[in-house]
């Protein structure tokens, strides 16, 4: 990210406007499993009318009266003992966010993110990490490291992040 973007895709908003796209959505979610927000709506009851909901929540987005709820907080035990806080959306906000990571996820993987970035996305993980260090080991390379960033996305820099999202 340390080159000038010169990404440009037609609005990611009017991208999310279709509804196959947030059927698709859907059945991400569906497969992640997990559980519901502050509105009590579960996987199960959505599922139940789950197209009259993708239509209406489809209507609420090209009306652009599309407001995410407040997420429900829980705290998860943490190895050291200490709780870490955890948000967890409503599924309708759930669906909204998988088709805004379907929209621009093939983008950030072609034209931004490192090959040797390997946290968070999808097919990569402690394997492939452990591919590149070994790769590294064999070809010369003997130090390795290592960084963790403590509340990073508590401090992720929102206004650039903003001005990237608003430039592809």
């Amino acid at each position: 990210m340390n080159q000038e973007l010169k990404l440009k895709m037609h609005s990611i908003y009017g991208q999310l406007l279709v509804e196959r796209k947030l059927m698709e959505a859907w059945k991400q979610v569906k497969e992640n499993k997990g559980c519901g927000g502050i509105d009590g709506e579960t996987l199960e009851t959505f599922a139940e009318k789950e197209e009259e909901k993708i239509n209406k929540l489809l209507i609420t987005l090209k009306e652009k009266s599309y407001v995410p709820k407040p997420v429900k907080r829980v705290y998860i035990p943490k190895k050291n003992g200490k709780k870490r806080p955890l948000g967890i959306p409503t599924i309708e906000d759930r669906i909204v966010q998988q088709s805004v990571v379907n929209v621009i996820s093939p983008k950030f993987e072609n034209e931004i993110f490192h090959k040797w970035s390997c946290g968070y996305r999808k097919g990569l993980g402690a394997e492939r990490t452990m591919q590149i260090i070994l790769w590294n080991l064999e070809t010369g390379h003997n130090h390795i490291y290592d960084c963790d960033i403590k509340g990073f996305f508590d401090n992720i820099p929102h206004k650039k992040l903003m001005k990237i999202l608003k430039n592809i």
